[in-house]
């Protein structure tokens, strides 16, 4: 059978297709089977089938509910700082520095970096005994601030986050900027718009769609964070900071309840698919 020219893209993609499909259907399989059956860590051997006592469990479960909160919160503080941040970054850069490559190269270099990397200098550079942050905030305005306190550490995550990923936002909305004819935006000053006029019904209508993009992803990817709030603080004081892929983490390694964990995983699989189908069928229709 011949195959049409315009289908040859498929063939080059089928081998990774094939291999993808078949490490999200496996490890949907397991981890299904782990959470229906008491598994522990270390005794793989004993797996009795449990039903959905384990998914009882984790809804009943206040620190499952706690760590939720948590990363609700956390991702929608961080998506709207990056997004807000690097939309205006994003556009000053296109307005007076677009030419300029090694500045783009050093705006998006904190992403390039690995998040537990990012995590540890940053550990460091806050750090109230020996952080240069601290040292220079008391050294200046003869203030201590201990970033990593109950009352700051939020703020502190928050911040940090926003360092590395508003790079992310400001990408996207560049390339977005870009694409934008050149005509059109000249066509707008000619009849008048002003500055304000023109970021706001010109250009601001016709990135919306990326921004939405850039501002889901970025949800998406806080809300599942783990290495950087891991290797910050752990997920304490106490639980404090405790998100739901620690809380997985811990349930599953440091005490050793595979069951708990995988049906946990699971709650938050279904939970995320319903803004991911919702995004898709949106960005489909736009």
């Amino acid at each position: 059978m011949k195959i049409p020219k315009r289908k040859y893209h498929v063939l080059f993609i089928l081998p990774l297709l094939i291999f993808l499909s078949f490490m999200i259907i496996y490890s949907f399989v397991s981890a299904l089977n782990i959470s229906l059956r008491d598994v522990f860590l270390g005794y793989l051997n004993e797996m009795p089938f449990v039903g959905l006592k384990n998914f009882k469990q984790v809804i009943m479960s206040r620190d499952f509910w706690h760590s939720m909160g948590f990363s609700l919160k956390f991702a929608t503080m961080t998506t709207g700082i990056e997004s807000v941040i690097g939309f205006f970054i994003a556009y000053f850069y296109y307005l007076y520095f677009k030419k300029n490559r090694i500045l783009l190269t050093l705006l998006i270099l904190p992403m390039m970096m690995a998040p537990t990397l990012f995590g540890l200098m940053n550990r460091i550079l806050f750090n109230n005994f020996i952080g240069l942050i601290p040292g220079y905030i008391s050294a200046l305005f003869n203030v201590d601030i201990d970033f990593f306190s109950n009352k700051n550490i939020i703020g502190t995550l928050v911040l940090i986050d926003t360092l590395q990923w508003t790079p992310f936002v400001i990408i996207i909305m560049f390339a977005s900027f870009v694409s934008i004819p050149k005509s059109l935006i000249d066509a707008a000053r000619i009849d008048g718009a002003g500055s304000k006029s023109l970021l706001f019904r010109i250009i601001l209508p016709l990135v919306i769609p990326s921004l939405i993009t850039a501002s889901f992803l970025r949800f998406i990817e806080s809300f599942r964070i783990f290495d950087t709030i891991y290797v910050l603080t752990g997920g304490g004081p106490g639980n404090l900071t405790m998100s739901v892929s620690i809380y997985i983490y811990k349930m599953g390694f440091d005490m050793g309840i595979q069951g708990i964990a995988s049906a946990a995983s699971l709650i938050l699989f279904l939970i995320m698919l319903i803004p991911t189908l919702i995004a898709i069928k949106l960005i489909i229709r736009g």
